[in-house]
């Protein structure tokens, strides 16, 4: 068994997330060639239980309204185009739409929500409170990040930050390779902060423990959907060799955005990266024209990731929800050759995907009321700009001395070469 292998098949103290309907959980009735969602248009329809078709998306999407007794409001006219491309923009809509067609909440069976269950009596059904969807991935999240200082301390890295000068000037290391930098972070009372003063920059050995480290964790994160874990090894591989990259980037760019300085990008061990290849390299004399090319590509890859990912974080103010929606829309929607990777997984995907997109919905209208519908596709095109951070940084695995791609660990290699 290759290493690979036996990463994808280590699954202890992980445990499987699923959705929370019966219907996400087994393949979508078939239904009538000439029929569509009669809300918004799919023409992958589910079922009519509810009474009228309707797809996955918007069957979970009306179940969970009338179990969570949900008010909605529209910041129109009531009277917003429902359509499967911008089905979530206006919830209350969507909803009325839902009851135009002839959706009724009393069809609504207890045995349509599975889970912890909260009963809510009715004089007409018991109905049964849906849990979040997230939550559970956040908090395995929270677990992964919590992982990456003790992983990199595991494969002999050394420390890459010191929070003050006594703990900095007591380190063995070489105090040449520690820049002086005033990192910020927002605290809970509402100012700045100085969390760490010395950063070192990243050397040959944290990229490859870096990418090690995003490997383990993308599978594992990609084991908890059942649609991924389903897969034979083979297509996980042909997934993994972008989505491992996008993981990482979406880390380090919440990382980045949070913790740095402008013009500095951050490593999962805190060790940083700058435009200017010599920054954080002791002095010594170098040929400096046979290094023109390699600082110019440099430049240019930090650079983009900056512009691209760390520049968009930081104004939006993404935060640890909003990542964990990025990984499982990332997940569930890859870009890879294989267009028809999740075949047969179709309605569970689509269900997936759009319980997910619903309440990424409602948690940016909680977060910023005011402009949520507008942060919410703001969030969304993130996904384009991560995936040009992608081709950016495999690029770059094939030019630089610091992602020097035949150092890399084998079960590393295996995957970006798929």
């Amino acid at each position: 068994m290759c290493p690979f292998e036996e990463m994808m098949d280590s699954s202890e103290g992980s445990i499987m997330l699923s959705s929370s309907s019966s219907s996400m959980s087994s393949s979508p009735a078939p239904s009538p060639s000439n029929e569509v969602c009669e809300v918004c248009g799919d023409h992958k329809v589910n079922n009519k239980r509810y009474g009228a078709f309707a797809c996955l998306g918007c069957t979970v999407f009306f179940r969970r309204s009338i179990t969570k007794n949900k008010k909605y409001k529209c910041l129109k006219h009531q009277n917003c185009f429902i359509s499967n491309l911008y089905r979530c923009a206006c919830r209350y809509c969507r909803f009325q739409k839902c009851l135009r067609v002839g959706m009724r909440g009393e069809a609504i069976q207890k045995r349509d929500v599975v889970g912890p269950r909260n009963l809510i009596i009715s004089p007409e059904i018991i109905f049964v409170e849906d849990p979040s969807f997230l939550k559970p991935w956040v908090a395995f999240q929270r677990v992964q990040v919590a992982e990456h200082l003790s992983y990199f301390e595991s494969h002999q890295v050394d420390p890459a930050f010191y929070k003050d000068s006594s703990t900095f000037r007591s380190f063995r290391s070489h105090p040449a390779e520690f820049v002086l930098l005033c990192t910020n972070h927002f605290s809970e009372k509402g100012f700045f902060q100085n969390t760490i003063k010395y950063r070192r920059r990243a050397r040959a050995h944290d990229v490859d423990i870096m990418l090690k480290l995003c490997l383990k964790q993308a599978t594992a994160w990609g084991n908890q959907l059942k649609p991924f874990k389903k897969l034979s090894l083979v297509s996980k591989k042909n997934i993994l060799a972008e989505y491992c990259l996008a993981f990482l980037l979406i880390d380090q760019g919440f990382k980045t955005a949070k913790e740095a300085d402008s013009g500095i990008w951050l490593l999962q061990n805190g060790s940083f990266m700058h435009s200017d290849y010599f920054f954080g390299l002791p002095y010594a004399a170098i040929d400096m024209e046979s290094m023109k090319i390699k600082t110019q590509l440099h430049y240019n890859f930090v650079s983009d990731l900056l512009e691209t990912v760390a520049k968009p974080f930081r104004r939006l103010e993404v935060d640890e929800v909003e990542c964990a929606v990025l990984k499982i829309l990332m997940l569930l929607k890859p870009s890879c050759s294989e267009r028809a990777i999740y075949c047969g997984q179709e309605g569970v995907v689509a269900g997936l995907y759009s319980r997910c997109v619903d309440e990424l919905m409602e948690h940016t209208m909680e977060r910023f009321p005011g402009n949520g519908e507008e942060r919410f596709g703001e969030l969304l095109l993130l996904i384009s700009a991560i995936r040009c951070g992608v081709k950016t940084l495999y690029n770059q695995t094939r030019v630089s001395d610091l992602f020097n791609f035949m150092k890399f660990d084998n079960s590393v290699k295996e995957v970006l070469l798929t």
